[in-house]
């Protein structure tokens, strides 16, 4: 499970992975699928150490691999080194508008998961980007399982009703047995 903090209106956009050059700069990996949007953002929030602070953006550079940032307050290569792991955040009006069905992978921490007969399994407490697809970790007080975002494991997802509806794979998830499987 992350340390990071949840923010009500707040996302998290992007993480800064490492310095670029000797002004200060930063390279940034980014999570979004329409990175030209958020070309003319002015200021992002830097979560570090637990604490938020406004940076203001002076110039960004599209790369192969994400952005390179340069931002007013960070103006030598230490301090661009000492930022590397910070999240960015953006508040939530200014974000792209979704499209139907689409939502922010954070809106599913705190999600209620169940399986198909209705059974508590426990809530999301984290989730992680593979590459292939999202994995989310759920917890019930006594274990924590993955359960991988595909379409033949995760059934439904109501975001309104905050509940996750899963059909686990054998073996995802320790002692646990479907009902219909127990003798009755």
């Amino acid at each position: 499970m992350s340390n990071f903090c949840d923010y009500d209106d707040l996302t998290w956009f992007a993480t800064i992975i490492g310095a670029h050059g000797i002004k200060g700069a930063v390279r940034v990996k980014f999570f979004t699928e329409t990175p030209d949007y958020y070309l003319s953002v002015k200021i992002f929030f830097m979560e570090n150490a637990g604490q938020l602070l406004p940076l203001k953006v002076s110039r960004i550079l599209p790369t192969k691999k994400g952005w390179i940032i340069f931002f007013d307050e960070i103006d030598s290569r230490n301090a661009a080194e000492n930022i590397k792991g910070c999240r960015l955040l953006l508040p939530d009006e200014q974000l792209k508008p979704l499209e139907t069905g689409e939502f922010f992978v954070h809106q599913l921490i705190g999600c209620r998961v169940e399986d198909k007969n209705g059974r508590f399994l426990g809530k999301v407490t984290d989730f992680m980007e593979t590459g292939a697809n999202n994995v989310y970790e759920v917890h019930n007080g006594e274990n924590e399982f993955l359960i991988p975002d595909v379409p033949h494991v995760v059934l439904e997802l109501d975001l309104e009703k905050q509940c996750m509806v899963i059909d686990p794979l054998p073996g995802l998830i320790e002692n646990y047995t479907p009902e219909s499987d127990v003798a009755h």
